[in-house]
């Protein structure tokens, strides 16, 4: 098995002026293009039959394809008349019911303001006593917790009496 030097590590870079990297700018799609269009230009001047009907054939698929664009382009044009009536209605239905919401909401506004003031008063309240309260009730729970730990150890040793430690 062979070993690659730093010599031939250097070929198998992008950047190596021999090596073919695979994505450099599109180059297999552009040659397929290019081919595609001198192939099709070579096939209409090599064709077997005169130049000239070939042209006139040319010319009745242009104007097919013509025709056949400017019914799809009135087809589009009449949907997005269609569409934009559409959206119309739908914008005269709308905008009274927007109108009533706004209105409800500013109304939900000015009755509901008396009973935020008054939740922020008792808020701040509440808060208060808290604070007032807090340093008595903290003491009664630390209480609270020394006799759970007393009444634990109690239990511990009485459950693990006559028991030897190893």
């Amino acid at each position: 098995m062979r070993t690659i030097d730093r010599k031939d590590s250097d070929f198998y870079r992008c950047g190596h002026p021999r090596h073919m990297c695979r994505n450099k700018g599109g180059s297999f799609s552009k040659g397929f293009f290019w081919g595609a269009v001198i192939g099709g230009i070579l096939g209409v001047l090599f064709a077997p039959e005169k130049g000239e009907d070939t042209r006139k054939k040319i010319k009745e698929k242009a104007k097919d394809y013509e025709e056949k664009g400017k019914e799809a382009l009135e087809k589009a044009s009449e949907e997005l008349e269609k569409a934009r009536i559409k959206y119309e209605e739908a914008a005269k239905k709308v905008g009274p019911v927007i109108e009533k919401a706004k209105e409800k909401i500013e109304e939900v506004k000015v009755k509901s303001e008396p009973y935020v003031e008054f939740a922020k008063e008792k808020a701040s309240e509440v808060k208060e006593f808290i604070q007032e309260n807090k340093d008595p009730v903290e003491d009664t729970l630390e209480d609270l917790a020394n006799e759970i730990l007393d009444e634990g150890k109690l239990i511990k040793k009485r459950y693990f009496k006559g028991t030897r430690k190893r």
